[in-house]
């Protein structure tokens, strides 16, 4: 009758006392502009993009977005690719206040018949917002990185990483990295517990050496910040996530001397190892090399898109992680191609037509208030790799 007590007792200290699960959702939607003619891209000026091809690109992305939480969205999302506002020095903007300025009129009317100088200076994201608002897409908060600490030394860095999110927002912080994106930090409150949310979008050529430098320069930034989190609580829920622009297995594909992701960051594939000697995870492992893919490089596929999680998420206080709940966005009839391959965005036709070049990735999650940061969740061992370069064909 004891025994039986005990272990009643202790299904009770590891099963979750409540949960309120959430989708996060990881999307780079391919060099989201403003149709106001002040871009650093020459494929984006005035000559060629329009309004019409810029509201295509809002609904193609509040489209995939519908995909997720049965119509309404998810609760978070990093979003990278979006162009920078260049009207301004100062990253200032009244979200909440421009929906309800415009809240008797359509995304459609503001780009159409209405198109005016207010709505020519609404940064691109704040579009995007009004967008998802009249789909039913709502209760969006916004937090962007701040370039403009640094104006004029960052007039040539053309995206800001930008997040949606639900939840209450706390502290947002911006680091500034040469020659890419500031990295976003926001911290959100999600069911009285703090979840420290990272927006990355290092420097491109996954195959050069110099761009793997300016990628270390950018994983140090992170990894400073990150241990600072981990030397208050090692158990601290973290998500940090965007498009790296290199492969999870960086190292062994390209023999770097030291890469970024995994030498500096420390991201690696054995959720086990979070109880000890790691804290962090990389969630492509949990997905065999043949499902592992977000975009085409080069021929092949790869991995740019990434999210990694800490061992907080694991443990039994706090935000928890739903095990082997990541995947890949990638939706038949809507941003695959037939031959499961992403639609990237084309100027064809007079409104232009596709989605990202990248399929967005999601995750799931909860709360737990058994607050057990001593117990973890039961996992098993890495999925093997069935090809060597461990990534799907």
């Amino acid at each position: 009758m004891r025994s039986l007590f005990i272990l009643s007792l202790a299904l009770v200290l590891v099963a979750p006392a409540f949960a309120a699960p959430f989708t996060v959702l990881v999307y780079n939607v391919e060099n989201l502009t403003a149709a106001d003619g002040h871009t650093l891209s020459e494929d984006y000026g005035p000559a060629r993009y329009s309004r019409d091809h810029l509201l295509t690109k809002l609904n193609n992305i509040a489209r995939v977005v519908a995909q997720f939480d049965e119509g309404r969205g998810p609760d978070i999302i990093l979003f990278q690719e979006i162009e920078r506002d260049f009207q301004k020095d100062q990253y200032l903007f009244d979200h909440a206040g421009m929906l309800r300025h415009y809240e008797d009129m359509t995304i459609e009317e503001m780009l159409g018949r209405n198109f005016d100088p207010e709505i020519a200076r609404i940064p691109v994201e704040g579009l995007l917002l009004k967008t998802f608002y009249d789909r039913g897409l709502r209760g969006y908060r916004v937090a962007a990185a701040d370039d403009a600490i640094d104006s004029k030394q960052r007039r040539h860095i053309a995206h800001l990483n930008i997040v949606f999110t639900r939840f209450p927002i706390g502290q947002v912080r911006s680091y500034l990295v040469p020659d890419m994106p500031a990295l976003l930090e926001v911290q959100v409150e999600v069911g009285g517990y703090p979840l420290y949310l990272f927006n990355n979008h290092w420097k491109g050529d996954a195959m050069g050496a110099s761009a793997e430098e300016a990628r270390v320069a950018a994983a140090h930034v992170l990894r400073d910040r990150v241990n600072e989190i981990f030397s208050v609580n090692p158990n601290a829920d973290l998500v940090i996530a965007g498009d790296f622009n290199c492969f999870y297995n960086q190292g062994p594909r390209f023999h770097f001397d030291k890469t970024a992701l995994t030498d500096v960051l420390g991201s690696q594939g054995d959720k086990r190892a979070l109880r000890s000697t790691a804290d962090l995870y990389n969630l492509w492992y949990e997905l065999p090399s043949s499902r592992r893919g977000s975009e085409i490089y080069h021929g092949v596929w790869s991995t740019f898109m990434q999210m990694l999680v800490s061992r907080g998420l694991y443990d039994f206080r706090g935000v928890q992680y739903v095990d082997n709940s990541f995947g890949v966005g990638e939706f038949a009839d809507l941003n695959t191609d037939e031959h499961g391959e992403p639609i990237g965005w084309s100027f064809r036709g007079i409104a232009g037509s596709g989605f990202s070049v990248h399929f967005p990735l999601y995750a799931k999650f909860i709360t737990v208030r058994n607050n057990r940061p001593d117990v973890f969740l039961k996992v098993g061992p890495p999925k093997r790799d069935s090809d060597p370069a461990g990534v799907r064909k």
